[in-house]
């Protein structure tokens, strides 16, 4: 019964790690085009060279331990993604 137990927490440990969202799509895209899919960011940053730094939060109490997901974007003097960063812990926000 105990190998049961531990190997289910096993099995959800490895399911919340590999539910990371393919962010790397994103790049190339337009800055319109992200706000149009994603809404109005939750920081916005204007860096001296004219590119931007974009930031969502998502996050949710309804599970245990809650769940996160920070999604950072880089975008260039045309408005075009850069390059994408994302954090969590398993939540799923991003197609």
């Amino acid at each position: 019964m105990k190998n049961i137990v531990v190997s289910f927490f096993a099995v959800i440990l490895l399911c919340s790690c590999s539910s990371k969202p393919q962010i790397a799509n994103w790049q190339g895209e337009s800055l319109g085009n992200l706000i149009l899919e994603y809404g109005t960011p939750a920081s916005f940053l204007r860096l001296e060279d004219g590119n931007k730094v974009i930031q969502y939060d998502y996050s949710t109490s309804a599970k245990l331990a809650g769940n996160y997901c920070q999604l950072t974007f880089m975008i260039d003097g045309a408005n075009k993604v850069l390059g994408v960063n994302g954090q969590g812990n398993g939540i799923s926000c991003i197609n």
